[in-house]
């Protein structure tokens, strides 16, 4: 008589002999793996980890010294792959070194999780699991390059996309209590509905990786289990009772569409507990008042901010870079808004200014003002590289003097002023300052820059090391493109 668990049992007994489970971490690497988890956005505490890994590779508890040293190393390679540049090549060296890593390294780094989490997504039903029943179990093939799996390393660490009905398999319970598990940045589940979060049943050994991502208001289509979305799921008595539920504090990642504004779920965040949210986009319009409530909000965990494209004014600017709760943050990302200079100047003038890694704000009507703050202030010395883009904004001459002059654009390899207003000379003082000396790209597309421009940069003695000089749609003619070809060759584009 056939048995509807006696496939699963067989295909069971048929897998590949588990990887040995690597012995305990070194407490203070388990302590600095922690740290990593806390602030999620913030590239130092993975640095500083990369580095006691190389200094300790014989103490960590690793499996040995080179796969201390192996860990370290993708830290490093993923880290400067996540951060924004233009240098094609420099990013394929980079690509190239993460490959041979995770190729290298990966199986032993995951053990038996991935098999377990192929599994658990592709379950075997009905007549197919008679199938599976009356032939040989097919063995479970690892691909560590495979471009969607439900597991990947981010800047180093390991996240986890996991189903909500899954997180209780006792499987993966074992492998969580693993010290596998200790590399785990974050084990999440997506969440669209408060009662969703509502129904989550979370076991022990996961519980210190483990986190939702909740979305609140997005559009909801139907589909073989939500066969009529219910419009209602956002007004304002359902968000007041997801904020109030215990489950909420499992919320890591928290993403805010239109509804959810218009239900009044910023406002009702600001009387609530969300210290455990790490890090929260806003895909609406943001009032002066929305932006009020949320520099009210007690977000005192969160690393990440992003509020590109929602109108915010720089009277909310100023809001948020004064909230007494974010503390923490160390990216705010607020592209395609209407800053202008005096959001700039507010922001580089607050306590924010000592604690961002990362800050977007192309297309945000930043003129000269905003960039000579910008320039002046230490928050560009807090910056990671390698691109500092301020494209889209209306910076002319005086802002090109004052970057040109800034003390730390040298930690810049690439200086992104595309479709801007820059003149002959702001390309004068780019051309003559030695700040410019370590650039490999500079991105003056769509400027004012005329022939007087092009042959201060033909005539540059800092630009020598320049792999790309983008000059495209300038007032450039031929007299000025000749003497730039002359100096630079194909390296610049006209």
């Amino acid at each position: 008589m056939f048995r509807p668990g006696a496939a699963v049992s067989r295909r069971r007994r048929g897998r590949q002999r588990e990887l040995p489970v690597p012995p305990p971490l070194n407490p203070d690497l388990l302590g600095l793996l922690a740290s990593c988890r806390a602030a999620p956005a913030d590239d130092t505490p993975r640095l500083v980890l990369a580095d006691w890994l190389d200094e300790h590779a014989d103490v960590s508890g690793l499996p040995s010294p080179g796969d201390a040293r192996a860990r370290a190393a993708l830290l490093r390679v993923q880290v400067e792959l996540a951060r924004p540049t233009c240098d094609e090549g420099h990013v394929a060296a980079l690509r190239a070194e993460e490959r041979r890593l995770l190729v290298a390294h990966a199986e032993g780094w995951l053990g038996s999780l991935p098999r377990r989490l192929h599994e658990l997504t592709h379950p075997v039903f009905g007549f197919a699991q008679q199938l599976a029943a009356a032939r040989p179990p097919q063995p479970f093939t690892f691909e560590p390059l495979t471009p969607f799996k439900p597991w990947r390393f981010t800047r180093g660490l390991l996240n986890i996309d996991l189903r909500a009905e899954t997180v209780d398999d006792p499987e993966l319970g074992a492998w969580f209590a693993s010290p596998l598990a200790a590399w785990t940045e974050e084990a999440c589940v997506d969440v669209a509905a408060s009662r969703e979060l509502e129904r989550l049943a979370l076991p022990d050994p996961m519980r210190p990786y483990f986190g939702v991502r909740l979305a609140v208001g997005a559009a909801e289509f139907p589909t073989l289990l939500r066969p009529r979305p219910d419009p209602g799921d956002t007004d304002e008595r359902r968000c007041r009772r997801l904020l109030r539920s215990a489950k909420f504090g499992l919320v890591r990642e928290l993403v805010l569409f239109p509804p959810a504004l218009d239900a009044g779920f910023l406002r009702l965040m600001a009387g609530a507990n969300v210290s455990n949210v790490q890090r929260l986009a806003v895909r609406a319009a943001l009032s002066d008042a929305d932006a009020a409530f949320l520099s009210s909000a007690a977000l005192t965990n969160l690393s990440a901010l992003n509020v590109s494209a929602t109108q915010l004014t720089a009277a909310g600017v100023r809001q948020l870079a004064h909230a007494p709760h974010l503390r923490q943050l160390v990216s705010l990302v607020a592209y395609r808004n209407g800053l202008g200079c005096d959001g700039l100047v507010a922001l580089v003038e607050s306590p924010l200014a000592q604690t961002l890694n990362v800050l977007e704000v192309q297309n945000t009507g930043i003129g000269d003002r905003g960039a000579v703050a910008l320039a002046r202030s230490p928050l560009l010395g807090r910056l990671h590289g390698p691109g500092l883009n301020l494209s889209m904004n209306p910076i002319a001459d005086e802002g090109a003097r004052a970057l040109a002059a800034c003390e730390h654009l040298p930690r810049f390899r690439e200086l992104i002023l595309r479709d801007c207003t820059v003149g002959d000379a702001g390309a004068a003082a780019l051309a003559s300052s030695p700040n410019v000396a370590d650039l490999s790209i500079l991105d003056l597309w769509q400027n004012r820059i005329g022939d007087t421009g092009a042959r201060a940069l033909a005539g540059s003695p800092h630009l020598d090391g320049l792999d790309v000089l983008s000059l495209r749609d300038n007032r450039i003619t031929a007299g000025g493109a000749a003497a730039l070809r002359a100096r630079f060759g194909d390296r610049v584009k006209l």
